[in-house]
């Protein structure tokens, strides 16, 4: 239960994710966004190998994510 499909294909890398991330100043706190309708806000919490991938942790939940992420992430 939970666990991704076997013999899907993975869409994102940890290589792609680094060359993401660079475009950015270092010193910029990194939140996730989740749920395109009321997207929420959360702080990442610790990340871990396992089952073949790179897992991101959950710390918490902040609140609702402004309405420029959804709009910068393409959601609306």
């Amino acid at each position: 239960m939970g666990r991704h499909r076997r013999g899907a294909r993975r869409e994102f890398t940890v290589a792609d994710l680094i060359e993401e991330l660079r475009r950015f100043d270092p010193r910029l706190e990194v939140r996730l966004a989740t749920q395109p309708r009321m997207p929420y806000e959360h702080t990442v919490g610790a990340v871990a190998e396992a089952d073949g991938m790179v897992w991101i942790g959950e710390a918490k939940q902040q609140g609702y994510a402004p309405d420029e992420v959804a709009d910068r992430l393409g959601w609306r």
